[in-house]
């Protein structure tokens, strides 16, 4: 990817959770990334193709911070911990992370191809869970498991990104560690 690409995408990112997907505008990207409206509109001709390049940014982050907590030698039950305490993000500086994914939903509910890649995106995260829990506690039925856990840390990361005072990073961290823990036991 080529640093002015990158900077683009990261100031759709920041106008994103600054300004919702509304407030996104070619000019306000190219002023953030400081490159040529032109430059901006090569690359992203729509608004949902700069939703779609925010996502994928902050896909790269999320897996480059989970690479860095989740290692292949873990037990199977501390990686499916890691992954979850994962999702719900609980590090401010991922907040970001959890917004561009809530402004993604709330465009998938009404945008077909957004709600398309939100599901492959959503599919293979409850696969990669599914995985785990299969690995981890064998006598769990894995499907299920693994729908109710992914459906427990999407709510608890939107708690956490829209209302911290209710729901605090660490509280969902507690949550989420303790899920998993009563899952594998």
């Amino acid at each position: 990817m080529s640093e002015p690409y990158e900077r683009m995408t990261d100031a759709v990112l920041a106008v994103l959770v600054a300004d919702g997907f509304e407030g996104v505008s070619v000019r306000k990207v190219a002023a953030q990334a400081d490159v040529s409206i032109g430059a901006v509109q090569h690359h992203f001709p729509t608004k949902d193709a700069m939703l779609a390049a925010a996502m994928d940014r902050a896909s790269e982050r999320f897996v480059a911070r989970l690479g860095e907590q989740m290692r292949p030698d873990m037990p199977a039950a501390e990686r499916l911990e890691a992954l979850a305490v994962a999702l719900v993000c609980p590090d401010p500086r991922d907040r970001d992370i959890s917004v561009a994914w809530l402004l993604r939903l709330a465009r998938a509910a009404v945008h077909e191809p957004t709600a398309q890649r939100h599901r492959a995106d959503w599919t293979r995260v409850s696969q990669w869970l599914r995985a785990l829990i299969v690995e981890a506690a064998p006598a769990v039925d894995a499907e299920v498991a693994a729908v109710e856990l992914l459906a427990l840390l999407d709510g608890l990361a939107c708690s956490v990104a829209v209302e911290p005072e209710r729901v605090s990073a660490d509280l969902a961290e507690r949550i989420a560690r303790g899920h998993v823990r009563g899952l594998v036991s």
